[in-house]
């Protein structure tokens, strides 16, 4: 076999089975090797069954066994010539069998054949990874693309009451009588910015692949950035916060931005209202816990409703259409739900829920 392909091709002779497993870094003596002193791993391997110590069948077998070596054809040249020793060359794994006294012409050409085949195989697999590669930068990309949306949408949410400074000098007189209002928007002001700092925080902890980390804490905590946005909208605001909730295990930051988003809709949702008016409902029951922002504006349109959590759907003028799918996301990243519920002419509720904290 040596002399019909030695002008052809490179070829390393291995005596045994157990020589052949250690020449591909297969067998215990390999694998105490240094590094340098390994063997580069073969295009092909022509392999008999009848040999010293180990047969044919078992190196092939463990040939294919082994992650380095599985995708390296196999091919039996043997004398064995019975259709089960054939049928079980193939079960080990081989591409071909060829039965001694072999023809020269076929062995090359069924050897070239195998190593066209492996080289289309190979290449092939670096495309399907490239692709692959690929598809995954796009999705990053689509991944970062919609969280800088969503960021753009909080922020312009939190910048638009840190604005409220600019009603300052209005208060601003003489004596000083208004000093306790002017603390009062200073204190609004800095509680808006500092909730867009944690947003932000939170937004560049997650491309360092982070993230906020869920804590346990009482529900109603994360309702207290309403109270400046209250102010901001000039609504009349209900609560009918339980006095018994239970704990809850979240990404504080999240569900503050989601909160803020629905009672931000019910805000707008409510523009143009004689008496705006929105109720806010927090209660527990069967190991969950649900927050509700009612309004009492002019209702979702039927033709609108099967849309509202699509990304970038919207019937503002201003609005991007993200608000809503981020809430959704959230919430489905915390095991929450949210649903929605809305009467022409009457208003409309957004309900979402999340887990009780099991402690």
């Amino acid at each position: 076999m040596n002399e019909i392909l030695k002008q052809d091709y490179i070829i390393t002779v291995a005596t045994s089975g157990e020589r052949a497993l250690s020449l591909l870094n297969i067998s215990d003596i390999a694998h105490t090797a240094s590094p340098g002193q390994r063997h580069p791993l073969p295009d092909i391997i022509l392999l008999d069954i009848i040999m010293p110590g180990m047969d044919g069948y078992e190196v092939c077998r463990q040939i294919k066994n082994n992650n380095e070596t599985s995708d390296i054809p196999v091919i039996f040249i043997t004398a064995k010539d019975d259709i089960e020793d054939e049928e079980m060359g193939f079960q080990m794994g081989a591409v071909d069998y060829i039965t001694k006294p072999v023809s020269p012409s076929i062995v090359r050409a069924r050897i070239k054949t195998h190593l066209l085949l492996k080289k289309q195989r190979d290449l092939l697999h670096n495309s399907i990874s490239v692709l692959q590669h690929r598809t995954e930068i796009l999705l990053n990309k689509a991944e970062l693309g919609m969280l800088a949306a969503g960021l753009a949408h909080d922020i312009n949410n939190i910048l638009f009451v840190a604005m409220m400074i600019e009603n300052l000098p209005d208060f601003i007189s003489d004596d000083l009588q208004e000093k306790h209002i002017i603390k009062e928007y200073v204190k609004s002001t800095m509680e808006s910015l500092t909730m867009g700092r944690e947003i932000c925080r939170g937004f560049t902890d997650y491309l360092k692949d982070f993230g906020e980390d869920e804590m346990v804490q009482p529900f109603p905590t994360l309702l207290k950035p309403l109270d400046m946005f209250e102010k901001t909208f000039k609504v009349k605001l209900c609560k009918d916060i339980s006095s018994n909730i239970p704990y809850v295990k979240c990404k504080s930051a999240q569900i503050k931005r989601v909160i803020i988003n629905l009672f931000i809709n019910a805000c707008q949702a409510v523009e143009g209202q004689q008496n705006k008016r929105i109720t806010i409902r927090a209660w527990s029951e069967k190991r969950r816990i649900f927050f509700s922002v009612q309004d009492n504006g002019p209702g979702i349109p039927e033709h609108v409703m099967p849309n509202i959590f699509k990304e970038h759907y919207t019937t503002r003028k201003d609005g991007n259409g993200l608000g809503l799918s981020m809430v959704q996301k959230i919430l489905h990243s915390h095991n929450g739900t949210i649903s929605c519920s809305t009467t022409a002419g009457e208003g409309t509720t957004f309900t979402l829920s999340l887990p009780v904290f099991d402690a």
